[in-house]
């Protein structure tokens, strides 16, 4: 009796190879697509455009200057950080429509001079949305 040995053929094996490859990526996308998709709607472009600096602090009391060419910023965060880098953020009293290359002084709403804060930064509120921190500097 003779017994024949039967296998896939070379041509099968790879579209096989191919038809689960493709499936992989299809799954992959699938779960992908809906988080780049929120990202995209979070990230605007005024943000990224902004560039508010604080340029001193006195007692709690914050100078900012709107150092962006184009783009009015709507309102200000001022955040303050102690000595253990622990932050409260208020929102900045008096710091409202900021033009470009313009500047206002901030009086922090709800936070006193006695905050005991070390460092402040600035964040821009435009279109309803809280940028990123600007970079720290010294609060005396």
């Amino acid at each position: 009796m003779e017994l024949k040995k039967r296998g896939l053929s070379d041509v099968v094996t790879v579209t096989l190879i191919i038809l689960l490859a493709v499936a992989a990526v299809v799954i992959v996308w699938a779960f992908v697509r809906s988080t780049l998709e929120q990202a995209g709607e979070e990230i605007t472009l005024t943000c990224v455009t902004a560039n508010l600096k604080a340029v001193s602090c006195v007692a709690g009391t914050v100078v900012v200057r709107n150092e962006a060419t184009e783009g009015t910023v709507q309102s200000v965060k001022l955040v303050y950080y102690d000595a253990a880098d622990a932050s409260a953020s208020a929102d900045g009293n008096g710091c409202t429509d900021i033009t470009p290359f313009g500047q206002a002084t901030c009086t922090p709403a709800p936070l006193s001079a006695s905050t005991g804060a070390v460092k402040v930064g600035v964040a821009p509120v435009i279109d309803g949305k809280t940028c990123p921190v600007s970079p720290l500097i010294d609060c005396n």
